[in-house]
């Protein structure tokens, strides 16, 4: 299927691993001129390299994406090598984790700064070109947690202000729809990243299991029984950030391999 994307510029929060780098290298795939943007200098290069060996257009840039400067930082490298971006992936770190009673109020606004304020930024800084030419792609990669909020994980920052980006992002799609610009949401499930593999070691270790044992034991109850893979969640992206779905804005679509048990 042509996704309709070729030629367009597209920027990749936290682009050097996990998800982010599957959907840096489906878009490389797409013909998307691509960049990749991270903390991590090491990671970087090594996904720079890694797609500019399948012959790939691809840069990486060191930025901090939930902060004004990051951003602007990786929004004027795109603009510096290919242009300004028209599709941007917005993958940033949800901030510190914790119980509502065990956290406190730094522990909140820094999940308000990560997901609702670093969110508004990016938007802030890619619109002007979108809106001059009429078409842009805007998707955040979310969690499933926004439709039904995570118990057994402690994230009650996270389950907080999750579901504000996602309010955040229902309302400007409607300010940006007459732009030829859709603005949606992800919504992650268990993926097997090595953040996902490092955060459910420790719960495996909990109840006396090895990893392995602890992921067979959750994907046996699941519809689709096994782990999603970062290809899974980058199919996805390139989907709703392709020409095809230019009729689809202001929704979120949950990767999860039907783990969730809601109608909504």
């Amino acid at each position: 299927m042509d996704l309709g994307i070729k030629g367009k510029v597209a920027l990749v929060f936290g682009g050097s691993k996990g998800i982010g780098l599957g959907c840096a290298h489906e878009f490389a795939r797409e013909g998307c001129p691509t960049v990749i943007a991270a903390r991590t200098q090491s990671t970087i290069d090594s996904a720079v390299e890694e797609l500019g060996a399948a012959g790939s257009q691809v840069i990486g840039i060191s930025a901090d994406c939930s902060t004004k400067q990051g951003i602007g930082i990786a929004v004027g490298a795109a603009n510096e090598s290919f242009g300004p971006p028209d599709i941007l992936i917005f993958n940033v770190d949800s901030g510190p984790k914790g119980a509502f009673l065990d956290v406190d109020d730094d522990t909140f606004a820094a999940a308000n700064n990560n997901n609702v304020m670093a969110f508004r930024w990016a938007v802030q800084a890619v619109i002007p070109h979108m809106q001059q030419q009429k078409w842009g792609r805007i998707l955040t990669i979310g969690t499933n947690s926004v439709k039904a909020p995570h118990r057994k994980l402690h994230r009650a920052a996270q389950n907080t202000y999750r579901v504000g980006a996602l309010a955040l992002s229902k309302t400007i799609s409607a300010e940006l729809g007459p732009y030829g610009i859709t603005v949606n949401t992800l919504g992650t499930g268990a993926i097997a990243t090595p953040q996902f593999k490092e955060v459910f070691t420790k719960i495996a270790e909990a109840k006396g299991q090895t990893y392995d044992e602890h992921v067979a034991e959750r994907v046996s109850e699941w519809p689709i029984q096994r782990m999603g893979t970062p290809e899974d969640m980058a199919a996805a992206a390139a989907f709703l950030c392709s020409d095809r779905a230019g009729f689809i804005t202001g929704q979120v679509l949950v990767v999860d391999g039907g783990n969730l048990e809601v109608l909504q």
